[in-house]
């Protein structure tokens, strides 16, 4: 699908989504949790990504994007199982390259915990802005977007 030098996205596969499950629940304190149908149905509908490190090829991640084959993309989530190593950014530049040169969009946003502070910095180095704060289950949400700049 899309490839770096230290790693590579493939559309997810449903034999894929146990893994996908349990890395989840491993980071369940950032990532709302889904269902295994909920997870096939986003495979069959949207856009659910897999993420390998380029030379082992082992499972690093996944991502979802939602809407696709409109102008605004959501950037819905963003799981990384090897942290401090890079790899939440260069998935985050990939993602943006996909978005924006091969889906076309005009427009990423995305939601983030406001007490993610690890995820509001990466985000805020690839370009993201704040554009609002919401609540949701009682805990704060920052609103991002980016916009092409092309």
């Amino acid at each position: 699908m899309l490839k770096a030098d230290r790693l590579y996205f493939e559309k997810t596969k449903e034999e894929d989504l146990n893994r996908i499950l349990i890395l989840e629940k491993e980071n369940h304190q950032f990532v709302t949790q889904c269902a295994l149908e909920e997870h096939k149905d986003i495979v069959n509908t949207e856009c659910h990504i897999s993420i390998f490190d380029s030379k082992s090829k082992v499972f690093i991640g996944y991502i979802i994007l939602v809407g696709t084959k409109t102008k605004v993309i959501e950037f819905r989530r963003i799981v990384i199982l090897k942290k401090g190593l890079g790899y939440g950014k260069l998935a985050v530049e990939l993602t943006k390259q996909l978005c924006f040169n091969v889906f076309k969009a005009h427009k990423i946003w995305l939601d983030v915990y406001e007490d993610n502070k690890s995820a509001i910095k990466l985000y805020e180095s690839q370009g993201f802005l704040k554009e609002d704060l919401v609540l949701r289950n009682n805990r704060k949400l920052r609103i991002m977007t980016i916009v092409n700049s092309k």
